[in-house]
């Protein structure tokens, strides 16, 4: 009986998306105007194929586990936050559609662009050695590149792009100079490997904790990591508001997907990178916090909010060396579901209340549109609860996951400087839900994007999850 190769079926969800970018680019071509009528709906279709991919491939009792030789590893880490990836291009597929027709610049290019990165991000969170990480990392950072600066006429778009792929630049040279070295000292590009040459005692190699230094700021830079967040709050600010979605959750799960994984499997041994990752932790953390606290724009929020996320994802981290490389993975996973679903969410609001060439993103803004407009003011409410870890949210069940493996592991006091920074972010998030609900609206109406039936549908989902999702049996 004929029987497909593993190799074929394990990586479905990535020949699935990477078909289909290609196939968009093909109908640009071809039907122009017409092809770009049905992009949305394509895109969407190929996501949706490969997320149920994805899920099928969850629900089987064996995982195929390493392929190719060893360059990418299927197994219930690398499907979950492939998944997760998934979830979030998608969500940026329903929020674009009305979005770029409002703005009359639809094309088939996005949509390509957008299934592009999504391949990348794929093929970064399945690398299982690093020249095959390097190329999921740039084949997802050259999309967010030319999304972030989609909108060329406009100059905030284009400083947004431009920003972005400078530092991008610097950030995947220091990346490949770090696996460089690590290549110099072990002879090898494998994690499984290279973890087999530290084990042997060789953590103290110059070439080793040089070539780990310059991985954490490569890497860094992806997730938006004190010192080198500069560049977020500028680039979501300026980019189209379906764009930072995507920018700022499938692009931020990708990278902490294959930051996790390095940090837990391969350098997850005590020695002196770990305080590192600590003091990343307490200053992500908290400038991102206070970056946030004195902002008027409610996108600049966000991504202030953004980076102080990515500091509570390294607190769980930070146990890494004394945690079983499971445990951490999985509250490292269940954040990052939680986090997309109601960052995503939030900037899918903005894109949906911020008018014609998103003029109106202040939080004067959207005063009094929960009285006004209360089914869709609550969907925004519901994402910045979860945002502030209040229960039963899947916030707080994802702080508390990261928080408690702090805790068991010897690191209480980062536990309760990462719960006071919650206390801090608490008061920006409630401060929109007080414009939202408390504040009367003064003029007339903005103009809103009109509600087609994906809108609704993903703000449901969105907050919904955002919900339910800590009640729910994980994968792993």
């Amino acid at each position: 009986m004929f029987s497909l190769p593993t190799e074929l079926t394990a990586l479905l969800p990535l020949w699935i998306v990477t078909a289909g970018s290609l196939f968009l680019l093909l109908l640009e071509v071809t039907l122009k105007e017409e092809g770009r009528k049905t992009a949305p709906l394509l895109t969407g279709t190929f996501l949706a194929l490969a997320l149920g991919a994805t899920f099928r491939l969850l629900s089987v009792s064996g995982m195929p586990g390493p392929l190719f030789h060893g360059a990418v590893v299927v197994d219930l880490y690398s499907l979950t936050m492939g998944g997760i990836c998934l979830l979030s291009a998608l969500l940026t597929c329903v929020f674009s559609s009305s979005y770029l027709r409002r703005e009359k610049a639809v094309t088939g290019e996005y949509y390509a662009l957008l299934l592009m990165g999504t391949a990348g991000m794929l093929t970064l969170v399945l690398a299982a050695e690093f020249l095959t990480l390097f190329v999921g990392l740039e084949l997802m950072s050259l999309a967010g590149y030319v999304l972030a600066g989609y909108f060329r006429v406009q100059e905030r778009s284009t400083e947004a792009a431009l920003k972005y792929f400078m530092l991008g630049v610097f950030a995947s040279a220091f990346l490949l100079y770090g696996i460089a070295l690590l290549y110099g000292a072990s002879h090898t590009t494998h994690f499984s490997e290279l973890r087999h040459f530290l084990e042997q005692g060789n953590t103290r190699s110059l070439f080793v904790e040089l070539g780990a230094a310059l991985l954490l700021v490569g890497l860094g830079f992806k997730v938006a990591l004190v010192p080198f967040h500069g560049w977020a709050p500028d680039v979501y600010d300026g980019a189209a508001a379906p764009v930072s979605a995507f920018l700022s959750t499938g692009v931020k799960a990708a990278a902490f997907g294959a930051f996790a994984r390095i940090f837990t499997e391969v350098f997850g041994l005590p020695g002196s990178w770990s305080w590192c990752l600590v003091v990343l932790a307490v200053l992500t953390m908290t400038l991102g916090n206070l970056g946030a606290l004195g902002q008027s724009s409610v996108k600049r929020m966000l991504a202030y909010s953004s980076v102080a996320h990515a500091g509570y994802l390294l607190v769980g981290l930070s146990a890494a060396a004394l945690a079983p490389a499971d445990e951490t993975e999985r509250a490292v996973a269940f954040y990052l579901l939680a986090y997309t679903l109601m960052t995503a969410g939030a900037f899918g609001w903005i894109a949906w209340s911020a008018g014609q060439s998103e003029t109106k993103t202040q939080i004067e803004d959207i005063r009094g549109l929960g009285l006004r407009q209360p089914w869709m003011g609550l969907p925004m409410a519901v994402f910045m609860f979860s945002l502030a870890g209040m229960t039963p949210t899947a916030g707080f069940f994802g702080k508390y996951f990261l928080f408690k493996l702090a805790v068991d592991h010897g690191l209480l006091w980062l536990a309760v400087v990462a719960v006071l920074n919650s206390f801090i972010s608490a008061y920006y998030y409630l401060r929109v839900v007080v414009y939202l609900y408390m504040r009367p609206l003064e003029g007339k109406e903005p103009a809103l994007l009109p509600l087609s039936l994906g809108l609704p549908l993903a703000f449901i989902l969105c907050a919904a999850g955002s919900l339910v999702a800590g009640f729910l049996k994980f994968p792993f």
